[in-house]
């Protein structure tokens, strides 16, 4: 069975249609006012859960948020590339015109910062009203009440004790407040705390291909929560950017959300009857080192009903079940859950959990992943040409594609040229030993026999190779594609190996002008959409996912394609992320139309 994804890891962009569509499932609802970035905002609330994202929806339409003349790829590049962590909020969708954009994002029904505080303002204000003055408070403890005169006449002289008057408690008064509050003295914590994580990711994110940015306008307008409380961050485009000739502005930027937030959390704290701490963000970092405030402060509250099985980034995806099986840090109490959309674009937004502090958690797709592609030799140089096209068509396609594999970093590729194989393996291997790489994918394309692999001259045995890569320590996952006759089973020790061979251990595999059946079936298949209704589009391609695909769909009716998996967890099972599906607009749009909610079109304006 398909499961198609309403995000994939970029905000998607709606035509007109689609987003007029998705308007008529809306009501309008009035702005706060302070409650924009960019100019002028006006808000769409979808009136129940709009098809396909399974929730409700909010619409923003802010003037265009960017300046200067930047190209229509630079513009949509900005526009797609939403930033995702626990604490900001998602911009799932877009849709532009010339003079306006409109973000998507999922409703969070709690509301904003700003409508709870005012309330509390208003209850500690009552309580101040009917709290007594110290004087007043004095002389009726001074003066027994007319009841109390009553009841000390009734009581005989000889067992009448002393009768002792109250004094209003300030403790009962402050107790009084706090119930009274809105939001507990732990809820404001945990909000600040995750606000000021939300302020840190925009600032600081984990090394990745994302600059820095500032947010300019942090204020409590812009902290939505969710019905537990949940605290995000409403950002829809940067102040500024770090580097180039704005690291000026940006560095000023920095400093002033630094101090919004404190002012900010001043104003939060301040109405429960506490002395804010005067650096409010040192005070929340420091608890947060001492481990002191996780339950409190770092991790969400759960959610409850069907929001239970959501990805807490983006809140519209299922999460995957998969993923809570990848490494944390070791104090991490609550692993967060997340889906194949919000990791799919780990290299721009890398995940960070809400209940550890690691520097995040690495995508089991292409992070810390190495690439060694090697291409045999004929004795016709038409044919050592083919086996280098057959090892580029998939590096190309496949292995460093952003959203597939994603390996970039380290690609090596070996082939004949003035430097021996040997020489070139050597290296390769050598540059590969090292913590930074602990996934190996390997391609061979090319001859192979009972002596081993045929590089020129020289021929790699498959023990040699064996040990090659058994001695890479820190590579505990192997991917091999062996597209050469009879491909033998490799023995690698103690490592996760996803192995498929072109043919079998007794057949011969084929080589056209074309390239390599084996390999063009290998691009096609991980692509394009399957078509059949046997084999499932999931967001993930597993190791068995491939093997039904082909057993029930050979490339070749004389050629059987074979496998060998030997794995120690689900984890280790998964080969790549499977690529946009590019039909989900066209899900969206008739998932829109067949909406109930589209049938009664009702409009409610509130100026």
């Amino acid at each position: 069975m398909d499961e198609l994804l309403a995000f994939n890891g970029k905000a998607g962009k709606l035509n007109e249609g689609v987003f007029t569509k998705l308007k008529l499932l809306c009501h309008h609802e009035k702005a706060n006012e302070g409650h924009t970035q960019q100019g002028n905002e006006t808000t769409l609330v979808s009136k129940g859960d709009v098809p396909l994202y399974d929730t409700r929806l909010v619409i923003r339409t802010v003037e265009k948020p960017w300046a200067g003349d930047l190209s229509e790829e630079e513009i949509e590049n900005n526009l797609e590339q939403t930033i995702l962590h626990y604490a900001i909020v998602p911009q799932v969708a877009y849709y532009r015109n010339e003079q306006t954009v409109s973000f998507v994002a999922p409703l969070f029904g709690g509301g904003t910062l700003d409508e709870l505080i005012p309330k509390e303002r208003d209850k500690t204000a009552k309580i101040e009203m009917n709290r007594p003055s110290k004087r007043k408070a004095e002389i009726e403890a001074e003066r027994p009440s007319e009841r109390k005169r009553e009841i000390a006449a009734e009581i005989p002289s000889e067992i009448k004790p002393e009768i002792a008057t109250e004094r209003p408690s300030e403790r009962k008064q402050e107790i009084a407040a706090e119930r009274l509050q809105t939001l507990e003295w732990k809820d404001k914590l945990r909000i600040l705390y995750q606000i000021c994580r939300a302020i840190e990711y925009l600032h600081q994110p984990p090394k990745c291909e994302r600059k820095p940015v500032s947010h300019g306008n942090i204020c409590i307008q812009n902290v939505l929560l969710d019905k537990n409380k949940n605290a995000r961050l409403l950002f829809l485009a940067p102040k500024s950017v770090k580097g180039g000739v704005g690291e000026e502005q940006f560095q000023e930027d920095k400093k002033h959300d630094v101090q919004t937030f404190k002012e900010m959390a001043h104003d939060v704290l301040i109405q429960s009857g506490k002395e804010a701490t005067p650096d409010v963000l040192a005070h929340i970092k420091r608890k947060d080192d001492d481990g002191k405030k996780k339950d409190a402060d770092g991790k969400k509250k759960d959610a409850d009903g069907k929001k239970k099985d959501k990805c807490e980034i983006c809140c519209v995806n299922k999460h995957e079940k998969t993923f809570v099986k990848l490494q944390h840090g070791i104090s991490c109490r609550s692993k967060i859950k997340m889906c194949v959309g919000c990791l799919w674009n780990w290299r721009y937004n890398p995940v960070k959990c809400h209940s550890c502090d690691q520097e995040k958690i690495q995508s089991p797709v292409g992070d810390r992943w190495g690439a060694i592609l090697i291409a045999g030799t004929d004795k016709k140089e038409d044919i050592t040409k083919r086996f280098e096209d057959d090892i580029e068509k998939l590096k190309d396609r496949v292995i460093t594609k952003a959203t597939l594999m994603g390996v970039r970093d380290n690609v090596v590729t070996v082939k004949k040229s003035k430097k021996t194989y040997g020489e070139q393996l050597m290296k390769a291997f050598s540059n590969f030993d090292t913590s930074e790489i602990n996934t190996l994918v390997l391609v061979y394309s090319g001859h192979h026999g009972d002596e081993g692999f045929q590089l020129d001259t020289h021929t790699l045995k498959d023990s040699e190779l064996e040990k090659e890569i058994i001695c890479l320590k820190h590579v505990t996952k192997v991917i091999l594609f062996l597209d050469c006759c009879h491909p033998k089973k490799l023995n690698l020790g103690e490592k996760a190996v996803l192995q498929f061979n072109a043919v079998t251990s007794q057949q011969k595999a084929i080589s056209e002008p074309t390239g390599s059946q084996f390999v063009n079936d290998i691009v096609k298949v991980l692509t394009n959409p399957w078509e059949c209704r046997c084999c499932g589009n999931t967001p993930l391609i597993r190791d068995y996912d491939m093997h039904k695909y082909f057993n029930k769909h050979p490339y070749n009716e004389s050629k059987t394609p074979s496998q060998q998996a030997y794995t120690e967890g689900d984890i280790d099972h998964i080969l790549m992320f499977r690529p946009v599906d590019p039909r989900w607009l066209n899900k969206l749009e008739e998932s829109l139309e067949s909406s109930p909610l589209q049938s009664k079109h009702i409009f409610e304006y509130f100026y």
